[in-house]
């Protein structure tokens, strides 16, 4: 049985990597035409943008995406038709409301918003164009939340792959011609795409539509909004130390800056977060569904660390072998300064495949108050570390920084999730996430030695060794051929069109 729950993790995982691989790839054409046609200034708009966005969309929203996710899961476990048929009519009703409430905040704080982020009045259009960017994307938001909710993970898979290719074919035409002036309806169409391809796959679930009195609204969706605006709180602080930081660069340096610095994150949050990704797509419902198990929780736990650690560590080592390459090939020369960041960054991410699942099984059990309470510590303690190392290291103390916040908050979740509620992370796992940070630092000092035969020659050994590592342990441990697993992966993805 738990060989089993091993394979399908590992499947979920792959299934959604491969999708994540994707949407990368639309990613680096779409940034190695904005970094040809827009520059680095250009990159630092379209960073500057999403950032104000997610972060009006985290407010806005209210987190019903991410509270309405436990409670169809819960439902559609126990097989409830009438249950979950409800719980996703009130999920609609509640996200057509918070998608007026983003276009209405944004519209109004337009012109606040133009003079904070780029410090005048001249971006106060594109602000009130970027609400219906909002708005379509809490829209999107909640679609996906049913389908996450209910485990129709061919359905996502899907309506996430052709909502970026979409996305992308109709950005490029729009930059080429338009130039700076075709970011905004970019970002447009790229909302319009997603929301109507989400919508396509819900529609086709199976469930009974249900006529909400506007009174019975306000008193059901009640424990929803609570735990939602909770978790929105969480998120907007998030965002809001994102967008501080980058504001606090563009201050000091310029957009250009910015743009070396959104290229370090992206590479972190987007392209090398995979398997972060994967992961959290299915492993959220799967404990939400089984909450008041906290021996369950504890084998998800563990299972799905695992999984992400032995899948992760070889992509980075490769990525941070490579990194000089990878910069070039995903930007340009002139970003080959990022590598200063996403040298120290990769190493943290091999502590949030660990902490993200501690986390997450706080939200699972409704601890808002506590999640939220340590995130607003957290954060408000790391926003004059990053500016104190950035002032000191430039690009490189934001790198050291963003480590330093993944070790401090994988000790803090390791702290609560242990004495809370007696969920134990593996001793073993963690001496393995030390060992892959060591190895990692490693391989950085072996890139940079001069001799060129001795410099590949270490690469290729510690990546090997990589390899080898996750061929053993998903052979002895979880009982698995990877690469029989892996076509079996594959030939589902070559099915999702059924």
């Amino acid at each position: 049985m738990q060989h089993t729950e091993y394979k399908n993790i590992f499947k979920t995982t792959f299934l959604f990597s491969f999708v994540r691989v994707f949407q990368i790839i639309t990613a680096i054409v779409r940034n190695k035409v904005i970094v040809i046609l827009l520059g680095a200034d250009g990159l630092g708009i379209i960073g500057i943008l999403t950032n104000t966005i997610q972060l009006i969309q985290s407010g806005s929203g209210l987190g019903i995406s991410k509270s309405a996710v436990r409670d169809i899961s819960q439902a559609n476990r126990q097989n409830n038709k009438v249950k979950f048929s409800f719980i996703i009519s009130l999920t609609n009703n509640i996200i057509l409301f918070t998608c007026l409430l983003g276009i209405f905040i944004t519209i109004i704080f337009a012109p606040l918003l133009s003079n904070w982020t780029f410090g005048n009045n001249s971006y106060t259009i594109a602000y009130i164009w970027i609400s219906l960017v909002v708005g379509l994307n809490i829209l999107t938001e909640g679609q996906l939340a049913i389908l996450k909710g209910m485990r129709k993970l061919r359905a996502l898979a899907k309506a996430s792959m052709i909502g970026s290719i979409v996305g992308l074919l109709t950005a490029l035409p729009l930059y080429y011609f338009l130039g700076t002036g075709g970011i905004v309806p970019s970002l447009i169409i790229s909302a319009i795409s997603a929301v109507f391809f989400s919508n396509l796959y819900v529609r086709k679930i199976s469930y009974d539509k249900t006529k909400i009195p506007f009174k019975q609204i306000r008193k059901e969706a009640s424990p929803m909004v609570k735990m939602g605006v909770a978790l929105m709180l969480v998120s907007f602080l998030g965002l809001l130390f994102d967008l501080v930081i980058a504001a606090y660069i563009r201050s000091q340096s310029g957009l250009g800056e910015v743009g070396y610095y959104r290229a370090g994150t992206t590479i972190i949050t987007s392209y090398f977060g995979i398997i972060l990704t994967a992961m959290t797509t299915d492993y959220y419902p799967r404990i939400s569904s089984v909450h008041n198990d906290n021996p369950r929780i504890q084998d998800e736990l563990n299972r799905q660390a695992e999984v992400g650690l032995v899948l992760i560590f070889p992509i980075a080592v490769l990525f941070v072998f490579l990194s000089p390459l990878f910069i070039q090939v995903l930007y340009s020369k002139e970003f080959i300064q990022s590598i200063s960041y996403t040298d120290y960054a990769i190493i943290g991410t091999i502590l949030t495949v660990g902490s993200n699942s501690m986390g997450m099984i706080l939200l699972a059990k409704q601890e808002a108050k506590i999640f939220m309470t340590y995130s607003f510590l957290h954060r408000a303690l790391f926003i004059p570390i990053y500016f104190i190392f950035y002032l000191t290291y430039g690009i490189m103390g934001l790198g050291i920084s963003y480590l330093l916040n993944t070790a401090v908050q994988f000790l803090v979740y390791y702290v609560i999730v242990s004495k809370r509620y007696n969920i134990i992370f593996q001793k073993r796992l963690i001496f393995i996430s030390i060992g892959f940070c060591i190895t990692l630092l490693i391989t950085i000092l072996s890139r940079n030695i001069e001799n060129s035969i001795i410099r590949y020659t270490c690469g290729i050994i510690i990546f090997m060794c990589s390899l080898f590592y996750l061929k053993n342990t998903v052979k002895r441990k979880m009982k698995m051929d990877i690469l029989k697993s892996l076509k079996e992966s594959l030939f589902s993805l070559s099915n999702l069109k059924k």
